[in-house]
């Protein structure tokens, strides 16, 4: 393999170092050996500042353009980073009524709530309606039919915007891939150039912008650039057709480090102008859009870690087995597509590295966190970091094999906050059982 991916501007895990004096890893100062023996493990732990760095430096790279950041709650949806994330001026991109809900709780204005997704039931529809949120952004025609039809039963204007797929390749993971032919999200162009004098025509939409995602982890800034500037095309054909087009979102995707690229990632500010070229490319730089972004994974994943404790170490004829108290309840992403997460002792042994399959209590053999992993010696007891968690890892947690869901730990400054108690067995009865 190459030099690790690595981003310019935003350094992987700054807020995750080894305390010289102390001998072991801490969080922004924090000894996460002292968290662990407080909170119990596994836990989850991210830092307060590390979420404000990433959310500025996403915000500045699109400047000097008008533009708008509405973070994707799908990334992580707690309370306490969503009010974080709104102190700072984020808007949201939801993708349920649940996430609608926990937007407006956390105090983001309806006005800055952008609202996705192919499945969106009546009920929702209605929930967003009656919110006044930004746009709900359409990703079929009968999604169309039922949005107007619902406006009209309100009596309302449907602000919405058309989410088109480019068809261009984000060189990403396929289970990440969400802008080319093919997958189950957008409108294709032909489709949406059909419905445009439609839209235009009814009394119950407003078309108020243009919206495209072409997927997680985007490989470069090219692809996002190439996107963007189809995507501005046709936002200049819907104005001149007499929509009044105010925004093109040009969705998330921007990447983290996760420890196992090939080559370095653009840093943030390449993408942010691959969007601003994108729009000039596609002839819409007279149309003074607002640029909107979702970026969930960019604005949390480097901020938060897995706390694990080692229980066993175990010998299987070549194999060593790590057997910790995190599994893929806590960390889904390994098991559901190979993902790869650094994992490394909070306090490190002297000795050999050698490979492990690090592995969880969850009775699959798909519950790993890592495989065939260089590792140095770890003994039971030893606590263990798993690295970037902050996005899709609380959020996908389950309960499966009754586990209990993990405490989550916020560092701010030179403390921390318990923002999630750990679950106890008696949590997990059904109620009315």
């Amino acid at each position: 393999m190459g030099a690790k991916g690595t981003r310019a501007d935003v350094p992987p895990s700054a807020h995750f170092v080894h305390d010289e004096d102390e001998g072991e890893l801490a969080i922004d100062g924090m000894g996460l050996s002292t968290i662990a023996e407080e909170v119990g493990t596994p836990a989850h732990v991210y830092s307060a500042s590390a979420i404000e760095r990433a959310y500025r430096a996403i915000d500045a790279s699109l400047a000097p353009a008008k533009h708008m950041v509405c973070y994707a709650m799908k990334a992580n949806g707690h309370p306490e980073i969503l009010r974080l994330l709104a102190s700072l001026g984020a808007g949201a991109d939801v993708v349920s009524g649940g996430e609608l809900y926990w937007a407006l709780a956390a105090g983001i204005p309806p006005e800055r709530i952008v609202f996705s997704g192919v499945g969106k039931s009546d009920a929702e529809i209605a929930y967003a309606l009656d919110a006044g949120i930004r746009a709900i952004h359409v990703e079929s025609e009968p999604e169309i039919d039922v949005i107007e039809a619902i406006a009209r039963e309100k009596g309302v204007t449907a602000r919405i915007a058309l989410r088109v797929n480019p068809d261009v390749d984000p060189v990403t993971h396929p289970y990440i891939a969400t802008g080319i032919h093919g997958t189950k999200f957008g409108l294709e162009l032909d489709v949406a150039r059909r419905l445009l004098p439609r839209i235009v025509e009814s009394d119950g939409l407003e078309l108020e912008g243009i919206a495209c995602h072409i997927g997680s982890q985007i490989g470069g800034a090219k692809p996002l650039e190439d996107a963007v500037a189809i995507v501005a095309a046709f936002a200049k054909e819907c104005a001149e057709a007499g929509a009044p087009i105010r925004a093109l979102d040009a969705g998330g995707g921007w990447p983290i480090h996760y420890g196992d690229e090939d080559a370095p990632y653009a840093p943030w500010n390449a993408f942010g102008a691959a969007i601003r070229a994108g729009i000039e490319r596609g002839g819409a730089s007279d149309l003074d859009l607002e640029i909107v972004v979702e970026p969930g994974r960019a604005m949390v994943g480097d901020a938060g870690g897995i706390l694990t404790r080692v229980l066993y170490v175990k010998e299987q004829g070549t194999k060593r087995f790590v057997i910790v108290d995190a599994a893929m309840t806590e960390l889904l992403r390994p098991s559901l597509y190979g993902a790869y997460h650094a994992i490394v002792p909070v306090r490190a042994r002297e000795g050999d590295v050698t490979a492990a399959d690090i592995v969880g209590p969850v009775c699959e053999t798909g519950d790993f966190l890592a495989l065939d992993r260089p590792l140095p010696p770890v003994q039971r007891g030893d606590l263990l970091l798993i690295r970037s968690t902050g996005a899709y890892g609380a959020a996908m947690a389950t309960r499966y094999n009754a586990r209990p869901l993990a405490a989550e730990v916020i560092v701010e400054g030179d403390a921390y906050r318990v923002i999630r108690e750990r679950e106890r067995v008696e949590d997990l009865y059904p109620r009315g059982a």
